[in-house]
């Protein structure tokens, strides 16, 4: 290209002679390589964290949530398919733990699969993650104060059970 590159606003269009032809792949790439640049430097502006954050999200605990479901599920099925089984034979527990394992998985897939479940998880993620969760202070605090009030509710119900006791006794004279 020129040694002008815009006039106007506009790409020149006259060209050296020496200069390769412009491709508009080539013209693509390298501005989605700038965009891609600055993306990554907002998003360590933002916090630190990088890319990886932002690109993975909510997803990663939704995925999360099926593969305890898939345990749950692999867990249930065991016990059902041996309750089952046991009410007809003995069972093989071999059998019983890999049919389990199958169903569990099958059905977690599908559930992860389905666009209403799928969307009623990654849509309680997304609350989930509006919660302003305690510090661990907070939560250290809070404990004391919760021990401190047992004991003190625990004391006082010591004491009304004991001058309660001891009214029952001086009206029945025991």
């Amino acid at each position: 290209m020129s040694t002008e590159d815009k006039v106007d606003g506009e790409p020149s269009t006259s060209t050296e002679p020496n200069d390769p032809p412009v491709d508009e792949s080539d013209t693509l790439f390298a501005e989605a390589t700038q965009l891609s640049a600055a993306a990554s430097d907002d998003a360590l502006a933002d916090g630190g964290e990088g890319a990886g954050k932002r690109t993975v999200g909510l997803d990663r605990w939704v995925q999360l949530g099926f593969m305890a479901a898939a345990i749950l599920l692999v867990w249930l099925y065991d016990h059902l398919i041996n309750g089952i089984w046991y009410f007809f034979a003995d069972p093989n527990e071999s059998i019983v733990t890999a049919g389990a394992v199958v169903a569990g998985l099958v059905t977690a897939v599908i559930l992860y699969k389905t666009a209403p479940v799928y969307g009623i998880v990654h849509g309680v993620s997304e609350e989930l993650s509006k919660v302003t969760w305690p510090t661990r202070k907070e939560t250290s605090s809070s404990t004391i104060v919760v021990i401190v009030t047992s004991i003190v509710a625990g004391l006082v119900l010591f004491l009304f059970d004991s001058v309660w006791a001891a009214v029952t006794d001086l009206v029945y004279k025991v």
